[in-house]
């Protein structure tokens, strides 16, 4: 069988640059995409994607069999001059782009942020309506009630995962509160996350996921996200931290 096409927005960030260096390549055929240059040299085919620019995502995802969608603005500050284009119209051409070139499945990087607004001792479900912390976060619901809409009227599969706070396994370490360790989410973990949904059965139309590392106390609940990806999340940010591993 071979490998699945797999493009990758936002490589030159965080997330996408740890996954181009650690996704097995006998698995996906990577292609990278960003409105950047990576610090990195990469190995793999590289656009420079301005997101806003449908023709141009268009083009980036003729052949694609998956579309692991991360470029956005992250900033929970973000003025909406600047979450206009990267999260609101560049959310909407990455599905729409999809379409048109025939992909089956859009990943889309949703956030914590989607529904932050629940008091901090409500654990959060799937099935608890949205509740956005932010402007950032309202621009997630956007996303995700697009999807939807794809998912249900033009037959591409639309997985939306509510990342968490990312970071590395050491990184852990330096926070400070047990509220910040409830909703962090190590690199490895996510790659495993994503890994399940690029593997995840084609009949899987649609689904909200939240995405956390195994912590001690959860801020959002893992249950769907482990019962229907098969996600098996390894770390523990509690136990990563020495402030509150004993």
């Amino acid at each position: 069988m071979p490998a699945k096409k797999v493009l990758i927005t936002g490589a030159a960030g965080g997330i996408g640059s740890y996954l181009v260096h650690n996704l097995p390549a006998v698995q996906y055929d990577l292609v990278l995409a960003d409105i950047r240059q990576p610090d990195y040299e990469p190995s793999q085919p590289f656009i420079e994607l301005d997101i806003a620019n449908l023709d141009q995502f268009t083009a980036a995802c003729e052949g694609v069999d998956t579309v692991v969608h991360l470029a956005a603005d992250p900033r929970t500050t973000a003025p909406w001059e600047s979450l206009l284009p990267a999260n609101v119209i560049g959310v909407y051409n990455a599905f729409e782009a999809a379409r048109r070139a025939g992909c089956k499945r859009v990943i889309y990087a949703s956030s914590i942020n989607a529904s932050s607004g629940y008091p901090v001792d409500v654990q959060i479900r799937t099935d608890m309506p949205t509740h956005p912390g932010n402007l950032y976060g309202a621009t997630k619901v956007w996303g995700e009630a697009v999807a939807q809409v794809y998912a249900d009227h033009h037959n591409v599969s639309c997985l939306c995962l509510r990342f968490g706070w990312v970071g590395s396994r050491d990184d852990a370490d330096k926070l400070t509160t047990q509220r910040a360790l409830s909703i962090y989410i190590t690199f490895e973990d996510i790659q495993r996350l994503i890994v399940a949904c690029i593997d995840a059965p084609d009949d899987l139309k649609f689904g909200i996921f939240h995405g956390l590392s195994d912590n001690l106390y959860k801020r959002m609940d893992l249950t769907d996200t482990c019962a229907i990806l098969g996600y098996e999340p390894q770390d523990d940010a509690f136990e990563l931290s020495k402030q509150f591993s004993d």
